[in-house]
């Protein structure tokens, strides 16, 4: 009986082995007690009040401490008449509760319809002209270029400070900025602000020091600014 030829083992063929990058998901869109998503029209009243809770010192000196309610009615309006805007606004809920507010710019980014006769109604003849002059002084600071984004406004509320809600909103923000292909991510902070710590652990760090701005000085009390960017 003869023997069986051996079985000659078959050629392998090895494929290259591609692999994708992960796809970065926007940080607060996953499951988890920080959640962040675009602002809708029922969110106008919180992130009013959580912009003059963050711009609170400001909006006293220009308006006066009785103008305040006001003007958070003011901005709530303002934001209403403004759905152009709502894409670069951002509310985060912790635990379902609204708790944090994102506000960018890019350099093509629109205004809000604040309206000067329903800023009148509410803060009066002279608290609209402050309230014209304070936000004139915000956009002769500098705005964002092209390949730039500001982050206008991170704020969060009272209740919910310490539970690293602002971390995730400057994530979010870094996030944007890199969908929208830009290549520097900058804010203007008072130097005595203490939240210049937690930009900084956010890998911002100052690029500018202006000392004695008057415009800002003469608008809201304030003339010495930093600018961080990365």
């Amino acid at each position: 009986m003869e023997a069986a030829d051996p079985v000659k083992p078959s050629a392998v063929t090895l494929q290259p082995v591609t692999t994708e990058p992960p796809v970065q998901t926007a940080p607060g869109s996953d499951p988890g007690q920080v959640q962040i998503r675009a602002m809708e029209e029922q969110d106008a009243d919180f992130i009013a009040r959580i912009m003059a809770d963050a711009f609170e010192e400001k909006i006293v000196y220009a308006v006066g401490e009785s103008r305040v309610e006001g003007t958070i009615q003011m901005i709530a309006n303002g934001l209403r008449r403004s759905p152009h805007v709502w894409h670069r606004n951002y509310v985060a809920s912790y635990e379902g509760n609204l708790a944090g507010l994102l506000a960018i710019k890019f350099h093509d980014s629109t205004l809000e319809d604040i309206g000067l006769c329903d800023t009148c109604s509410h803060v009066g003849c002279w608290g609209t002209c402050r309230i014209t002059c304070m936000s004139l002084a915000f956009l002769n600071m500098g705005g964002p270029q092209a390949g730039e984004c500001l982050v206008d406004t991170v704020g969060v509320s009272a209740d919910y400070r310490g539970k690293g809600i602002g971390k995730a909103l400057l994530d979010r923000a870094d996030f944007e900025a890199r969908e929208r292909g830009c290549s520097t991510i900058f804010l203007w902070v008072k130097t005595t602000n203490r939240a210049v710590h937690l930009y900084e652990r956010q890998g911002y760090a100052i690029s500018q020091t202006v000392d004695g701005y008057c415009i800002t000085q003469c608008a809201v009390g304030n003339g010495d600014w930093y600018k961080m960017e990365k």
